[in-house]
């Protein structure tokens, strides 16, 4: 069966790109750039920076908070895989442009985590003695209660 083998003779090109979702047999659901070689003859294709995509949840919604990434493969620092066709449930094309700019941005700033620089548009900066002095100023002052104070 040639599946990727209907590729017209007006494109010049011997290959197709695009960022697609493929479900494996194995049940794992990745999100990849695939590239379809069609002068090969091998009932393959090729993917570059996989990454499994999963659902984040908070106990008992029904709802997904939203997505997580990780490395489709941990141990390597290979970074493009061959996969046959009959290891493939389905892939499809992604054309959501936002997917594709997430997908993007995950691959060109990798999975180190990042924090981001602080500075004073983000908050209040303050030393750890200058902080302790407010909060027992706070502490020791009176009852801020909008209740009338009782005397004793």
């Amino acid at each position: 069966m040639k599946l990727f083998r209907s590729k017209s003779e007006k494109n010049k090109e011997p290959y197709d790109e695009f960022v697609a979702t493929v479900k494996l047999v194995s049940g794992e659901e990745i999100l990849t750039k695939v590239i379809v070689d069609y002068s090969s003859e091998e009932e393959q294709i090729i993917i570059d920076n996989p990454v499994i995509c999963q659902e984040v949840r908070s106990h008992g919604a029904n709802v997904p908070l939203g997505y997580k990434f990780e490395p489709w493969m941990k141990m390597t620092d290979e970074e493009v895989f061959i996969l046959s066709l009959d290891k493939i449930i389905t892939l499809s094309e992604i054309k959501d442009d936002l997917v594709i700019k997430t997908y993007e941005s995950i691959i060109e700033g990798g999975f180190k985590r990042q924090h981001p620089d602080i500075d004073r548009t983000m908050g209040y900066i303050n030393s750890v003695s200058k902080a302790r002095e407010i909060i027992e100023k706070l502490y020791k002052a009176d009852s801020a209660s909008k209740e009338p104070k009782k005397d004793l």
